[in-house]
């Protein structure tokens, strides 16, 4: 063990304070929003040769599903509608879903993404109680 270097540890200690108090409130909000809108395709690995296999029915109701799920996404995490696009495709590849089948569904995210407005506060839903 060697002689303890003050001068290198206020340094560091200073850096890190400096770095919480400018950037804490960020982290902070990455940090906790990192995983709000997970989803799962439980037991099936879609392939474009899957996807072509469905009937047409199926197929939309799967485009709007990741559509709305795009919506609520973006406006979760106050994303652009890029960034959006990129999150869907990376998260349908980790779940199985071919790159090519994944990107393919970025344009239908991004679509949706530009043109909805944000979905209803579940306060604000009709049929819901109010807490009082």
């Amino acid at each position: 063990m060697g002689n303890l270097d003050f001068g290198k540890l206020t340094t560091i200690v200073l850096l890190f304070f400096i770095v919480v108090f400018f950037f804490g409130g960020e982290i902070q909000y990455w940090y906790e929003h990192q995983n709000d809108l997970k989803f799962e395709l439980k037991n099936i690995s879609y392939t474009e040769e899957h996807y072509a296999k469905m009937e047409a029915k199926d197929k939309n109701a799967l485009l709007e599903e990741l559509a709305s799920l795009c919506v609520r996404k973006r406006y979760a995490d106050n994303l652009s509608c890029d960034d959006t696009a990129y999150w869907l495709a990376n998260s349908l590849e980790e779940e199985g879903v071919e790159s090519n089948l994944a990107i393919s569904w970025m344009q239908t995210c991004k679509d949706a993404c530009e043109t909805r407005k944000a979905p209803p506060k579940l306060e604000d839903r009709p049929g819901k109680r109010k807490s009082l």
